[in-house]
Order: C-alpha cells, then sequence, then structure tokens
C-alpha cells in the first residue's frame, strides 16, 4: 500500500521536532523506510546499506558531494592565510554604524555569493567585531546574513554551490515524466516562482535601509546552549572557533581566489557546453554543471595553493588546513547522503504515486502551488533542512506538474520557496553573528511568517491564472 510511503518522512519530521537533531531523524526515517520495503530484519539492515551506496554512486549526487567537500577545503584555506581577517580590516576603516555594517553584508555578496556557507562564514568573520564597534544589534545582523545567504543565493543560477544539486535533482526527477526540457533551464525558470525567497530579500532590505522594527516583537522563548551540552564541551567548542592568526592578514589572500572560483567555473560552463552550442551562452545553457562546479572549485584549490606557496606558507601547511576544511563540511554530507537515500526509500514504497492514486488528486488546481509550498514549507521549519526538503519534495511537485499540465518551472519554484523556510534562522548565522540560535530564532520568526503569508498570498494569485 502505497500510503505506507509517507510513515519514513513523517517519522523522520516528528523525530526532528522533538529533538532538534536532523542526521538521527534521518537515519532512523531511512531505517524505518528499509523495514517496511523488505518485511525483513536482516532484509532491512542489508537493504539500509544499499540505499545510501545508491545514493553516493549516482554521478550527479557524487559531484555535488566532490565540489562540496572541495570547496571546504579551499574555504579553511582561504581563512588560513589571512584572507578574511584581512579584507575585515580593511572594510572597517569606512564602517560607522549599523546600518553600514548590513550595507556591506549584501555588497560582500558579490564575492561570497557562490556558497552560503562561504558567505556566513566569511561575512560575519569580517563584520561582527566592526557590529560592536558601532554596537550593532547582534540579532538584526544575524538576520540579514541569513537572507543574504541561502535566500539570496537560490536566485542566482550560476557558480554557486547550490546549483548543481538544484540541476541534479530537477534531473532525476523528470526523468521518465515525458518533460523534455533542459533541467538547468527548468532551474534558471523556477527562480521568479522563488516567492519566500523574494519577500524574504525585501523584508531584509527593509530592515536595513529603512531600519525596520526588529526584535520588538518575539515569538517563543529562547532556549540556552547550557541545557543541552556540558560545561566541558562548550567550553571546547568555544576554544576550537577561535581564530588562529598564522600568516599576515591580506584581503588579497580572499579576492584572488575568490575571483579565480568565478572565472574558472564560467569557463568550465563553456567547455563542458561549447560543442552542443555555437554561441557562449548558448553552451553555458547546454553545460554540464555538475561536472563544471567540481571542476572549477579543483582548479581553484590548485590554483590557490600555488599562489600561498609563493607567499612562502609551506605545502604541509596547505595540505593540513584542505584536510581541515573537508572535515568541517562533513555534518552536510552526511545530511545529504541520509537524505537522498530517504528520497530513494520513499520512491521505492511509491510516494509518486499517491497522486494518481487519488489521495491528493483531488486538490483545485488553483490550491496547487500554495498547498506544495505549504507542505514543503512546514517540513523545512520542523526539520530545520532545505536540502532534505527539496529531495522529499519535489517528487511530489513534479508529479503535480505532470498530472495537472502545471507549468514545470513553477511548480519547481514553489519547492525552492517551501525549503529555503529552513534557512532563513540559520544557526551558523546566529554563531557568526555571536547571538544564541534562541534570540535569533524569536527574533526572526515574526519576519519568517510574514514571508511565508506573502508567498501564500502570490501562489494564490498564480493558482487563479492556470
Amino acid at each position: 500500500m502505497v500510503w505506507l510511503s509517507l510513515i519514513p518522512p513523517l517519522i523522520t519530521i516528528v523525530i526532528t521536532f522533538k529533538t532538534k537533531k536532523l542526521i538521527p531523524a534521518l537515519f532512523i526515517g531511512v531505517v524505518v523506510g528499509a523495514f517496511i520495503n523488505t518485511r525483513s530484519l536482516f532484509g532491512g539492515i542489508t537493504e539500509i546499506g544499499s540505499y545510501i551506496i545508491d545514493a553516493v554512486a549516482d554521478k550527479d549526487s557524487a559531484y555535488t558531494l566532490g565540489f562540496l567537500i572541495s570547496f571546504g577545503a579551499l574555504a579553511d584555506l582561504i581563512e588560513m592565510a589571512g584572507g578574511i581577517a584581512g579584507f575585515s580590516n580593511r572594510v572597517s576603516k569606512w564602517i560607522k554604524s549599523e546600518k553600514g555594517v548590513l550595507g556591506w553584508a549584501w555588497f560582500l555578496s558579490i564575492f561570497t555569493f557562490f556558497d552560503s556557507s562561504f558567505h556566513t562564514i566569511a561575512v560575519g568573520t569580517m563584520l561582527s567585531p566592526v557590529l560592536q564597534k558601532v554596537k550593532g544589534s547582534k540579532e538584526k545582523f544575524a538576520f540579514v546574513l541569513s537572507v543574504t545567504s541561502l535566500q539570496l543565493i537560490l536566485l542566482i543560477p550560476i557558480a554557486t554551490a547550490y546549483l548543481g544539486y538544484m540541476v541534479t535533482l530537477v534531473t532525476n526527477n523528470i526523468r521518465g515524466t515525458g518533460i523534455t526540457e533542459n533541467a538547468y533551464m527548468i532551474v534558471v525558470k523556477s527562480v521568479i516562482w522563488n516567492f519566500f525567497s523574494w519577500s524574504m530579500l525585501l523584508l531584509a532590505a527593509l530592515v536595513t535601509l529603512l531600519g525596520l522594527r526588529f526584535g520588538q516583537v518575539k515569538l517563543g522563548k529562547a532556549t540556552e546552549e547550557e541545557e543541552e551540552f556540558t560545561e566541558a564541551h562548550i567550553e571546547r567548542e568555544e576554544k576550537a572557533s577561535e581564530p588562529v592568526e598564522e600568516y599576515p592578514k591580506k584581503s588579497r589572500n580572499l579576492l584572488v581566489p575568490v575571483l579565480i572560483l568565478l572565472m574558472s567555473t564560467i569557463f568550465f560552463f563553456w567547455w563542458t557546453g561549447r560543442m552542443k552550442s555555437a554561441t557562449f551562452f548558448g553552451a553555458i545553457s547546454a553545460a554540464d554543471f555538475n561536472a563544471s562546479i567540481f571542476a572549477g572549485v579543483l582548479l581553484t584549490l590548485f590554483i590557490t595553493s600555488i599562489y600561498f606557496m609563493l607567499q612562502k606558507i609551506s605545502l604541509a601547511e596547505i595540505e593540513a588546513h584542505i584536510i581541515i576544511g573537508a572535515e568541517k563540511v562533513m555534518p552536510l554530507v552526511i545530511i545529504l547522503v541520509l537524505s537522498w537515500a530517504l528520497t530513494i526509500v520513499t520512491e521505492k514504497l511509491g510516494f509518486n504515486n499517491l497522486i494518481s492514486e487519488g489521495m491528493i488528486k483531488n486538490i483545485p488546481k488553483f490550491l496547487i502551488p500554495s498547498v506544495v509550498f505549504l507542505i514543503a514549507a512546514i517540513i523545512a521549519y520542523t526539520i530545520g533542512s532545505s536540502w532534505a526538503t527539496w529531495a522529499l519534495i519535489m517528487p511530489l511537485a513534479v508529479t503535480f506538474a505532470v498530472n495537472s499540465e502545471i507549468n514545470i518551472a513553477t511548480m519547481v519554484g514553489t519547492v525552492w520557496a517551501g525549503g529555503a523556510v529552513a534557512d532563513v534562522v540559520s544557526p551558523l548565522s546566529a554563531q557568526m553573528a555571536d547571538t544564541s540560535f534562541g534570540d535569533h530564532l524569536i527574533t526572526s520568526l515574526p519576519y519568517v511568517i510574514g514571508g511565508v503569508l506573502l508567498s501564500l498570498i502570490g501562489y494564490l494569485l498564480v493558482g487563479f491564472t492556470l
């Protein structure tokens, strides 16, 4: 019975909601799905490994994981060489107010837009000391930092860490559906339908430029870190996160690698698509995006290593920080692999057949975009992962598009929008803004709700035009 396919994701959502721990929740979801699928204890244990290996063995998924690991290595290399600290010192001379700090968070997106984590870490590291000097709001800075990371990056469909995953996800889900449009072009067109990210950018811009009220309305009560971890654990984490100045602060050690990454990624877009189109932009549209972004970051890592060696940084030091940086992204890698495995097991249980069997088929056509967005938003906010949400909801959205004859780009856009709800409130942004996650959560939540409401209105209006 296909309704059993709902059990693994529902269990994942409930456990995440109760524990706030995504990795154990995803793993339990995969375990439950494996047992349901095989009806056997030992068969289920065997299948768990099969789902995980299948997720990793997929070529496009492997490219995505390779990019994330390589990019983590590059980011740590730049920090080690004083690139982030050097840029922070340079810009601090020009910033005299809270509005100036928030404005620079937007401006620096030009250099850091290709990855949300890198943007958050780099911009947070650069501007947090300046924010303290001007006595600005840490919670407001954490909010703007969150919005200028994922929300902004989702609207830039070129040379970003998310692009490979997004194209891979669309490619995998439209396979065998009769949809012939290029997956990348679907992603590009879907940008305009991501109403939530557009809404959050608008609200964050109002907070930045007009000083829109922030923090006066708080929803909920902040949970202190001491309630979950021992004092020794907290002290160890604080000590591990303390910046270490190993080399002189040089802003060019950030700017040069960033420029190399942008140019090399665009070059490989052209290179992998050049045989399919005679024009530059046509070649980019036909590119092998997963291979391109992976090749771009690998080339950047190689050239950056040589560039740093010319500055008398030893090869041993470079190797050590490449490994350290790769280790830092392991939690994200694990989340991705488990979310993909969960998607595989739910599909094997017949999740995609739910619509055709009538469970959701009777939803009025004009409500479909708003319903898919709302489902994705609730799941994303509950489990705290946009990547896992996209993997869970994309099959549903594509099936709706095929069965209801709704534009595929519109439905894909609703999935990006719903998943993006998870990343307005970011533990990493709170950490880089030097505030608690609890305070970041309760001060940002009114704006999250505002963004959801604006998006729902937009999707309802779109629904009436279908």
